[in-house]
């Protein structure tokens, strides 16, 4: 099993927005749902954009918390999306690739590994709002929205996400690796779905009036049921930038011949 400092890391990787019964605190300008949905659309729609924030993370009671920041390029390529991350936590840096239905990571002292992108977000638990299906599937699943605030060129939303809501991420996990087609033991899987006993987010996100853009993200989730954890709690700020720029994301060669990861127990 991994170090607590090793799960942080690959808890955070993948950190680049309905059918709610109301949505209370909309105000006449701005309807909460509405501009969520066209975030989505419009985070698709860009070449590409940046991303730069920090987290602080709680791995069981009694645990201190761990720091952590983190950067991103996304490119939304003609072949999907592509992502470049590093998180820095204290002196050890961890560097990250997205590209297609793969998943690449350079651990420190044992160089470039690998694994489908499906199973990597399964075996991680993984909760990030970067990539477009990601973010779509929590407009879909978002409740108590509601308008926080609006200033010129700018409004604020923001919504709750609960267990209904990891159970569905996990089901658009496995469909990732079936697709992948890579031979996953299904007993590890409904591991994997279990063993969570409890989710919860409450996500804050700014929004452009003009350009429906994302510009920052606020996200403070836990879960519950960790394997020799308990309880995660996070705590992440994230700023969105220069979208549409020439970003260009390229796996270095080092990193396609990368080894593949083996299931945690």
């Amino acid at each position: 099993m991994k170090t607590m400092k090793g799960i942080a890391i690959f808890l955070i990787l993948l950190v680049a927005a309905s059918l709610p019964s109301g949505c209370k605190g909309d105000s006449p300008q701005h309807d909460a749902m509405q501009l969520l949905n066209e975030a989505t659309e419009a985070a698709r729609a860009t070449g590409g954009y940046r991303m730069r924030g920090d987290i602080e993370m709680g791995m069981g009671k009694g645990s201190a918390p761990i720091a952590m920041a983190i950067t991103a390029e996304i490119q939304n390529a003609p072949d999907g999306m592509r992502q470049h991350m590093f998180v820095e936590m204290g002196g050890l840096e961890a560097e990250a690739y997205i590209v297609g239905d793969t998943y690449y990571q350079y651990a420190p002292g044992q160089g470039w590994r690998k694994m489908s992108l499906g199973l990597y977000k399964a075996q991680n638990m993984n909760m990030g709002l970067v990539d477009a299906d990601q973010m779509e599937l929590m407009a879909e699943m978002a409740a108590d929205s509601k308008v926080l605030e609006e200033s010129e060129g700018r409004v604020g939303v923001s919504f709750h996400l609960g267990k209904e809501y990891f159970d569905a991420s996990m089901s658009m996990y496995r469909e990732y690796v079936e697709e992948s087609g890579e031979e996953v033991p299904e007993d590890w899987l409904r591991m994997v779905e279990e063993s969570v006993t409890d989710f919860s987010a409450d996500i804050s996100i700014w929004i452009d009036t003009s350009s429906r853009l994302i510009e920052r993200m606020e996200i403070s989730y836990s879960m519950a049921g960790i394997p020799q954890v308990g309880e995660v709690t996070s705590s992440m700020r994230m700023d969105l930038y220069d979208y549409g720029q020439d970003i260009m994301v390229e796996l270095p060669a080092e990193a396609a011949q990368a080894e593949e990861s083996q299931l945690s127990p």
